[in-house]
């Protein structure tokens, strides 16, 4: 999983309430028939999920340009102690992401 590149897969913008915090904007494009059922007019509206520092600064970074080895080691070297440990909680967190299909992970061809 290391060498997988993520990627956002939805729309979010800075907190209300604290502008280094994000806050990701997810709407449910394959609602079930319950769902459309029962919840037509709330399917309508995206869910807001704020994230807390940590997964903030992950989430920006999760464009592409980085693998999940290099999001750890920025973020080891950015929160230090703070995020320990670092391997487990970032895996876990862009796994979450990708279950939740908020990000995807893609693999980056070689040149020729």
């Amino acid at each position: 999983m290391r060498e997988l590149y993520p990627v956002r897969a939805c729309e979010y913008e800075p907190n209300e309430e604290n502008n280094e915090l994000i806050t990701v904007l997810y709407l449910n494009k394959n609602p079930s028939f319950i769902e459309k059922l029962f919840f037509k007019k709330q399917l309508a509206k995206p869910v807001k999920i704020d994230l807390d520092e940590i997964g903030s600064y992950i989430w920006l970074k999760c464009d592409g340009s980085k693998n999940v080895n290099e999001l750890i080691n920025e973020a080891k070297e950015h929160f230090g102690e703070k995020i320990e440990p670092a391997e487990e909680r970032t895996e876990l967190f862009v796994n979450q992401l990708v279950k939740n299909k908020l990000a995807v992970l893609y693999k980056k061809k070689e040149s020729d």
